[in-house]
């Protein structure tokens, strides 16, 4: 869970938010995983909230040499800040995987 909060401290605006994401991913192994990671996002000044319900389903594969990570983001506000806002977000995001360089540095592969 990384929680996180804003403030304007000059200028004239009026920000203060919360923002709290849990995360919670599952690794049934072969390259797949399933995670959940939706921010939860209280508006302090306008107090209102943003609460999406959020599935992750992704798949690591080969394309020639390459590994690649193929994944679907599934998002439902149950609750917005904006009327106008979206209720559903779908989302496809294709990933390269390329060598930790940190971990090579460290002597880990």
């Amino acid at each position: 869970m990384f929680p996180n909060h804003q403030w304007d401290v000059s200028g004239p605006g009026d920000i203060s938010l919360t923002t709290i994401q849990p995360l919670l991913t599952y690794l049934p192994g072969g390259g797949r995983a399933i995670s959940s990671s939706g921010p939860i996002i209280y508006n302090w000044s306008a107090e209102q909230w943003t609460i999406p319900l959020n599935l992750t389903v992704a798949r690591t594969v080969k394309l020639g040499n390459l590994p690649v990570k193929l994944a679907l983001d599934c998002n439902y506000y149950l609750e917005q800040a904006d009327e106008l806002g979206q209720k559903w977000m779908i989302g496809f995001n294709v990933t390269p995987v390329v060598p930790n360089v940190v971990a090579g540095w460290l002597g880990r592969r």
